[in-house]
């Protein structure tokens, strides 16, 4: 994609440049054409792409009542709280504030 747009910056300096010549030579139709397809051709090129913000937005709906368990850390036993838990590559982590230990929470089966 970037090769085309130097390839149409340079066509269109070659236009404008012949534009010029027409415009001096006496041939102003053609020699204004020719410079409104160059300076077009020549914006097109440098012209950068639009980006786009993506926002992602997950929601959890759950049914019935939920109540939350309280967590304890398992190398000291201290009570964790949400703003110790991230979410990493994918999976959770929780840091415990008393011990600084960290360790990957791990769902145990529910059979």
């Amino acid at each position: 994609m970037k090769a085309v747009k130097v390839i149409l910056v340079i066509i269109g300096v070659v236009i404008l440049f012949l534009g010029l010549v027409f415009l001096i030579g006496g041939r102003p139709n053609t020699g204004a054409v020719m410079l409104g397809i160059s300076i077009f051709m020549i914006i097109s090129g440098l012209r950068k792409p639009k980006t786009r913000d993506v926002v992602i937005k997950r929601e959890l709906e759950l049914s019935g009542d939920i109540e939350l368990e309280s967590m304890k850390c398992n190398q000291c036993g201290g009570t964790l709280s949400s703003e110790n838990i991230s979410v990493r590559a994918g999976a959770v982590f929780v840091t415990c504030p008393y011990c600084s230990s960290e360790y990957q929470i791990e769902e145990a089966p529910k059979w």
